[in-house]
């Protein structure tokens, strides 16, 4: 954040009390966002906000959830199998018209037993999955049906969790694999 300006004018700075008011401010002044923050999410997910006679500052909460949409073919939300949680700080400082943005947290998380379910059961990853198991069932060496498989949901995985830690990602893949020989008849 900007050095304090002991030559500003207080009488320039807009009177915000409220939520409401700094939502009003933003959206009639065209104030320039942080990158992937929109007037929407400062709506829906702003909380704690703190507002003072020079600076306002709320929290954002995201969950991106990778390949996992958050809400099902009928427009219901669920949750998702495997997803970030990541808390934000946006602090606006109205004397130097500048944002400072900290992360206050970025934790990982999967549940296995959405995992299995988003993969196993919803399309169009069931349609993929139920054709491996059939080509491991027929096939003379299951074990290598199941390494290309794997291999395929590996790349997809480190693709679209880039920056998911690696323990994390092993773990994801090993309970699908233990999904996938019990689905098969190989455990």
């Amino acid at each position: 954040m900007a050095e304090f300006d002991p030559d500003h004018d207080e009488s320039d700075l807009p009177d915000l009390a409220d939520r409401d008011a700094v939502i009003r401010f933003l959206e009639r002044n065209d104030i320039a966002l942080p990158e992937r923050l929109t007037i929407e999410k400062v709506k829906s997910r702003g909380s704690w906000w703190a507002i003072d006679d020079e600076s306002f500052s709320f929290r954002v909460e995201r969950h991106p959830s990778g390949p996992f949409p958050s809400t099902s073919a009928t427009g219901r939300g669920m949750p998702t199998p495997a997803r970030w949680h990541i808390r934000k700080r946006y602090t606006y400082d109205l004397t130097t018209d500048e944002w400072d943005v900290a992360e206050h947290m970025r934790e990982f998380d999967f549940d296995a037993g959405l995992l299995v379910d988003a993969e196993f059961e919803q399309l169009p990853n069931k349609d993929i999955w139920d054709q491996a198991l059939g080509r491991a069932r027929d096939a003379e060496d299951p074990e290598e049906v199941l390494d290309d498989q794997l291999s395929l949901t590996e790349q997809k995985y480190r693709a679209t969790f880039d920056d998911v830690p690696e323990d994390h990602l092993e773990e994801m893949l090993a309970v699908l694999e233990q999904a996938f020989r019990r689905r098969a008849g190989m455990d």
